[in-house]
């Protein structure tokens, strides 16, 4: 049986982009974002900076476009396929940012700062999206307190972010379980009316 032409395409742009992706986080291990070009993400992935240039405008997209899946395989290595909101689900958002900026921490923020800014619009973009996706399957959509869902899950996501960034930056932390939980009442407590989704 033939694979269709869009089928085949559309599995050689996942494994490009994966293969860039792949390439430019083991970069990342041994040089500053800054002092990494295009030519040496091309040259240690195998392909031709055209190649590159199709699937990103440039290095920047590149890295949010990184983030952005790191996160989201993160997140989904802790929670059920067909995952919905709860508290315990809830706690495994706020786990994963933990962790999450643990690693990043890690591999490349003490000597890449800059991109903090990057990482934070990214990160707290990803998990705005999963809550306000709770939110609306939880049916309240009409505003709470005069407060919109898409601004309620904004707040709760830099809440989340904020938390995980403090719990991140602490010599001396404790587990990322306890912590999560000890948060949890905060983050439930920003959503306000919204969080109606979280109760057990």
């Amino acid at each position: 049986m033939l694979t269709k032409p869009g089928r085949t395409q559309d599995l050689r742009v996942r494994r490009t982009r994966h293969l860039l992706q792949q390439e430019f986080w083991k970069l990342l291990e041994e040089k500053s974002f800054q002092s990494i070009t295009v030519q040496d993400i091309t040259e240690r992935a195998m392909v031709n900076r055209a190649t590159f240039y199709d699937h990103f405008a440039d290095k920047y997209a590149l890295l949010q476009f990184s983030i952005s899946e790191w996160f989201k395989e993160t997140l989904q290595s802790r929670l059920p396929e067909d995952f919905k909101g709860s508290p315990q689900n809830l706690q495994h958002v706020i786990l994963t940012a933990c962790e999450f900026l643990s690693r990043l921490r890690r591999h490349c923020l003490p000597r890449d700062a800059q991109i903090l800014p990057l990482v934070q619009t990214t990160i707290t973009e990803s998990m705005a999206r999963i809550l306000l996706e709770w939110i609306r399957e939880a049916r309240t959509d009409k505003p709470a307190n005069g407060v919109s869902p898409e601004l309620a899950a904004t707040v709760a996501s830099w809440a989340i972010y904020g938390a995980a960034f403090h719990w991140s930056q602490q010599e001396r932390q404790e587990p990322a379980e306890a912590f999560s939980l000890r948060v949890l009442p905060i983050i439930t407590a920003s959503l306000g009316r919204h969080a109606s989704f979280a109760n057990p």
